[in-house]
């Protein structure tokens, strides 16, 4: 005879779970605790003819360290501690592109002429003729007016100039905005990084044809983090 002081959702509570709920339960779980990141490596070939066509309204220009320290936090997105890192960034040789509208700071993208450097992620050596792009950031109130294609117009321009023959870059593969400026100038996928996380351990495995495109492995530096490895 049934419990009257007992209702049927309680009393079925207290029964086992089905084997396969309780497996996919466990196995939901095992992929929660799994975190993979994937981003593709772009290269485009330096154009014998590279000509800027900076929206109007915007003029743009290498920084210099003091341009860097000026940076609004909410048009670069660059903080007292990440403008220091950087001004080392540029003591180590490498260059920051920025675009300004009236005199204000509105995009910034920084170029590394050394190395494929993601910090946590890949370090390998580019070759002499190679210049890599990175850490792009446009302003919120600035977006949509096509600020990240034309800085990358002035680096190919830069390096047409320099006689440098490829440009390098990279991104996420969920990051659609960065994928569309790529894309719109030419570049091409050359590789796949594939980091996975799971708790306490983190693996990168870089694909064949990246290996093969940039095959120097450079080691981290040890230096503080307000001075960066090139």
């Amino acid at each position: 005879m049934s419990n009257p002081g007992v209702s049927t959702d309680e009393r079925d509570v207290s029964q086992p779970q089905p084997l396969h709920t309780r497996a996919r339960k466990v196995l939901g779980r095992i992929r929660r605790s799994f975190e993979v990141d994937v981003f593709d490596v772009f290269v485009r070939e330096v154009p014998e003819q590279a000509t800027l066509e900076a929206p109007s309204g915007y003029v743009y220009r290498w920084g210099t360290a003091e341009d860097v320290m000026g940076c609004d936090p909410y048009h670069t997105e660059l903080d007292q501690n990440e403008r220091q890192t950087g001004i080392a960034r540029l003591d180590l040789g490498h260059r920051v592109v920025l675009a300004l509208a009236d005199d204000q700071v509105v995009f910034s993208m920084w170029v590394n002429p050394r190395n494929l450097n993601v910090p946590d992620l890949v370090k390998r050596r580019l070759r002499e003729d190679q210049w890599f792009i990175y850490k792009a950031y446009t302003s919120p109130d600035h977006r949509g007016k096509s600020l990240y294609k034309a800085g990358l117009q002035f680096v190919l321009e830069a390096m047409r100039a320099e006689g440098l023959r490829e440009l390098v870059g990279y991104a996420h593969v969920k990051k659609a905005v960065s994928r569309m400026g790529l894309a719109r100038l030419s570049f091409g996928s050359i590789g796949r990084i594939t980091q996975l996380r799971v708790p306490g351990v983190t693996r990168t495995f870089l694909s064949k044809p990246l290996v093969a495109a940039f095959p120097e492995t450079v080691a981290r530096s040890s230096a503080p983090a307000t001075h960066p490895s090139s």
